[in-house]
């Protein structure tokens, strides 16, 4: 079992657009790239706004997150010597549209597993339409005969809510910017085969949680 670092975890998640936001407070800086656990799966989140003017009040209105493997050389002597790493092209991705919803999940922390099989989105789960986790997998895979057609956006496994991970009486009633994300104090970890996400939350409850279908299950 490998453990994961969130970049902090324990900080609050940043910006979820909204737009209604009650007790706002200072924003939080957007996590823009993910690195896997061992370095060699990058995730790259790319936002589109309604207003490219920074210094106006706007709203996310696409977020796309993009798989990128390290990148290899097949003609070893012919490569750049240097003390950088590369990334090749996008292996999939995902991305999230604002269709008269209220919210983009544009700033959620991410999960991707070794293989780039799996991405978990990590949502603040502030408001009843945003799931505390989201899992995709990816539709094409190597060595398969058939490749579907268009880009790959990857496929939703299932979004977990809140309430699937936490006893009702451990969901706060009320809910502002100073309370501590869902996911503050606890920890995820992946299991060695990459197709279980291992969630210890901040009560001390161990939750496996499967990457193919979605299914909980206490350890």
């Amino acid at each position: 079992m490998r453990r994961l670092s969130f970049l902090a975890l324990g900080l609050l998640l940043g910006i979820e657009f909204s737009a209604s936001s009650a007790h706002a407070g200072p924003l939080m800086p957007c996590i823009k790239a993910t690195l896997s656990a061992n370095g060699g799966i990058l995730v790259l989140n790319e936002i589109t706004y309604d207003d490219p003017d920074e210094s106006h009040p706007r709203h996310a209105q696409i977020s796309t997150f993009r798989v990128l493997s390290r990148y290899i050389d097949p003609n070893e002597g012919l490569r750049l010597n240097g003390p950088n790493e590369y990334w090749a092209g996008t292996l999939w991705s995902v991305v999230l549209t604002n269709r008269g919803k209220s919210y983009v999940p544009a700033c959620s922390y991410t999960l991707v597993t070794d293989d780039a099989e799996y991405l978990i989105l990590v949502g603040a789960a502030l408001f009843g339409e945003t799931p505390a986790l989201s899992i995709y997998r990816r539709r094409d895979h190597p060595g398969q005969p058939f490749v579907g057609p268009g880009p790959d956006h990857g496929v939703l496994v299932r979004q977990i809510p809140l309430h699937d991970l936490w006893s009702q009486e451990q969901i706060p009633q009320l809910i502002t910017d100073h309370t501590p994300q869902w996911f503050a104090s606890g920890t995820f970890s992946l299991s060695s085969d990459n197709r279980t996400l291992i969630h210890k939350t901040r009560w001390g409850k161990t939750l496996q949680i499967s990457l193919a279908t979605g299914e909980i299950k206490p350890q």
